[in-house]
């Protein structure tokens, strides 16, 4: 989406929430979707929110589901109204930035991890040790997004197989516990993905479709709502209630 899309978009979000006023976490799970956070407080990149923003943005929705009676719920394969917390590749911060935010607000959240970002030498991500420290922090668990952050839909079957169960067994080894979530790397996936993934013991997939989670059925297609890094804070709240899903591709 171009700025004057967003922007545009932004506009409209506003104007259905005034009138509408929607609240899809009523009916199901709103599954928001973040990658990475910095401290530069930069928005150069879409995946990485400032952390003044991110903290903000995330205490609004906290403070309007206390006044609301809503709950921050894990994210799991049993719909539950609420709103789930998720991140994707297993960035550093994470644990560095994230984590104490979510403490501090008493909020669960659910990190889907690159086999080979963790074990790579990128120091953006999280290493071994990081991820034993995090299993020590109340509300969170853990899941996988393959090994190589490949697109599942190019590869074939057996591809998938090693990708999906490849990283189970190295997260499962990392944890001690046993790992049946999943996020499709780049959001993508088909019914032969899917079928795949629940093949290799998979309970719940995440993928980038907006939308709210509400039929047990859509287990292996869980539909999630990207925050973006020049998100507002009214804009954290208008994406996790539901004004903003027909506005996305």
């Amino acid at each position: 989406m171009n700025r004057i899309k967003y922007v545009a978009a932004r506009w409209l979000a506003t104007t259905v929430s005034r009138l509408q006023s929607p609240d899809l976490s009523q009916v199901g799970t709103r599954v928001l979707m973040f990658h990475d956070i910095n401290t530069d407080d930069s928005s150069y990149d879409m995946y990485s929110l400032p952390l003044s923003r991110f903290d903000s943005g995330l205490r609004v929705i906290a403070q309007w589901a206390v006044e609301h009676s809503r709950s921050f719920v894990e994210f799991s394969a049993v719909p539950r109204p609420g709103i789930a917390v998720t991140f994707d590749d297993g960035y550093k911060s994470t644990l560095t930035l994230a984590a104490p935010i979510f403490a501090s607000l008493n909020i669960p959240f659910h990190i889907f991890l690159t086999q080979s970002y963790v074990e790579g030498v990128d120091k953006r991500f999280l290493r071994p040790t990081d991820i034993r420290e995090l299993c020590s922090i109340p509300g969170i668990s853990f899941g996988v997004h393959g090994v190589s952050h490949q697109r599942l839909t190019n590869l074939n079957p057996d591809q998938v197989r090693v990708e999906i169960q490849q990283s189970r067994d190295w997260l499962e080894q990392l944890v001690g516990k046993p790992v049946t979530s999943l996020s499709y790397p780049h959001g993508e996936f088909n019914s032969t993905v899917s079928n795949l993934a629940g093949e290799c013991g998979v309970l719940s997939a995440a993928c980038s479709r907006v939308g709210t989670f509400t039929n047990v059925k859509e287990a292996l297609q869980i539909p999630r709502i990207d925050i973006w890094a020049h998100d507002q804070q009214h804009v954290f709240l208008q994406k996790t209630l539901g004004a903003w899903d027909r506005l996305l591709p």
